[in-house]
């Protein structure tokens, strides 16, 4: 009798780890994470987001009376946000070249405003539009003023000669040392300290800088990349105006990949 109770009591046990009326081979819930999103979903995403766009440009040709193409000389993203702020009651604008053209209209029976579809026509490279409704004089001196330096990156074609003389190397701790050995800097520790053993060029004018390079004139803060906007072409009142001699040679064939409003 009690071999059989214990027989019982594990089948009870068993029964009750089944899920109801699965007869004993109940199956784990699907994970939400292996669900396939059906393909139409994302293409309808990306279709709302270009329309999204080309509301987004259409409207702000009907706010501003003035429209540039614009490219950035060494982009860094913090002087550009401060550039915006201090032209708060401009707007700058980077989408996808294509997408914007279509905004804009592409021949003269599609330009969503007159003489929109010369600005089309020249949306090449990595470009962006500036929309103002500030006097042009004003407007363009203002951009053209405004320049910041920065540490220059891998591939930067250095601007100088930059030489840095042979002693000790003050404020840096010992195990600095190894780190600007890496950046084939002529170091040594001389009771604790770090000292270049001979005067050193860490870049020619001319020089293509490598990763290194570019990482000690970081660390001897030294900067040459010089951040600045360049007015390519201008739009308003219908026409379109080049501003410099060589904005054909200036862009590329790139393509953008993001909005950024």
């Amino acid at each position: 009798a009690g071999g059989w109770w214990r027989q019982s009591t594990r089948a009870a046990r068993g029964q009750s780890r089944r899920g109801p009326g699965d007869g004993g081979g109940g199956k784990m819930p699907k994970s939400k994470r292996s669900r396939v999103v059906p393909l139409t979903k994302t293409q309808s995403r990306g279709r709302a987001r270009k329309s999204e766009l080309i509301d987004e440009v259409q409207k702000l040709c009907d706010e501003y009376k003035a429209i540039y193409v614009f490219s950035c000389e060494n982009m860094r993203t913090d002087p550009l946000k401060r550039l915006r702020v201090a032209l708060k009651d401009s707007r700058f604008m980077f989408g996808k070249n294509k997408v914007v053209a279509l905004a804009l209209g592409k021949s003269r029976e599609e330009s969503y405003l007159p003489g929109l579809e010369k600005l089309a026509e020249v949306l090449r490279g990595d470009v962006g539009l500036i929309f103002t409704n500030r006097k042009i004089s004003e407007f363009e001196k203002e951009i053209a003023a405004f320049e910041e330096l920065d540490f220059a990156r891998a591939g930067f074609v250095a601007t100088e000669d930059v030489l840095v003389k042979a002693g000790p190397i003050e404020g840096q701790p010992s195990s600095m040392y190894e780190p600007l050995r890496k950046l084939f800097l002529p170091v040594k520790l001389n009771k604790g300290v770090i000292e270049l053993e001979e005067d050193h060029y860490v870049c020619r004018k001319g020089d293509e800088l490598t990763p290194e390079q570019a990482q000690a004139l970081k660390f001897f803060n030294k900067r040459m990349a010089r951040f600045s906007i360049n007015l390519v072409y201008r739009w308003r009142n219908g026409e379109l105006t080049q501003l410099v001699a060589n904005a054909e040679g200036d862009m590329s064939n790139g393509e953008e990949d993001e909005e950024d409003f």
